[in-house]
């Protein structure tokens, strides 16, 4: 289900917390995204441990950078997951390995530690979600979904997917907004 603006704000006011230094915050804010923010890593990496040891970097990340979010710019959620995506990058750039083309199911990998009821049905939600968005993606014009699913799901740059479509970098930045334009719009009419 999509985040309410309720939600976000919550989220906001947890960000303005743990940048305060108040650990209960992070703590509360580390039980809401841990799960998926795992299965991202294991996505991005493609090894169990290797998807720990980013999930841990990007939030002593998140730890220190919290002053920075500005809520103008990116939901809480959506700040997290940069950080954890180019915490990803930084540890494939570092060890030399390309990103896994295994696609994994986001809950494949939860810890079994975190199968609270409250965490089954967020993991339930985000499952929902992402089933939602495979099935909007599939909709999407070709150029744009190839495009868009290389920037989401893959830790390659603007160049290097222009590279691996043979295109220019203005025509793949082009795609990916507007793929993103196309799935906000489909998800926004199939969402209640």
């Amino acid at each position: 289900m999509p985040q309410t603006v309720d939600q976000a704000s919550d989220e906001i006011r947890l960000l303005a917390d743990v940048a305060d230094g108040d650990r209960a915050a992070f703590r509360e804010l580390y039980t809401r995204y841990s799960a998926p923010l795992f299965s991202l890593a294991i996505r991005l990496l493609g090894d169990h441990g290797a998807a720990e040891e980013a999930l841990q970097d990007a939030f002593v990340k998140i730890w220190r950078n919290a002053h920075a979010y500005d809520p103008r710019k990116a939901r809480p959620y959506t700040w997290a997951v940069t950080n954890l995506r180019r915490t990803c990058i930084d540890y494939l750039r570092k060890n030399r390995r390309a990103p896994s083309a295994v696609p994994l199911l986001d809950d494949d990998f939860a810890a079994p530690e975190l199968h609270t009821r409250e965490n089954i049905r967020r993991t339930t939600e985000t499952h929902e979600t992402s089933e939602l968005v495979r099935s909007t993606l599939s909709t999407i014009a070709e150029p744009q979904r190839n495009a868009l699913e290389l920037a989401l799901y893959s830790t390659l740059t603007h160049s290097e997917i222009a590279a691996r479509l043979s295109q220019p970098v203005g025509t793949i930045k082009t795609w990916i907004r507007r793929g993103l334009l196309d799935l906000r719009a489909a998800l926004k009419d199939a969402t209640p």
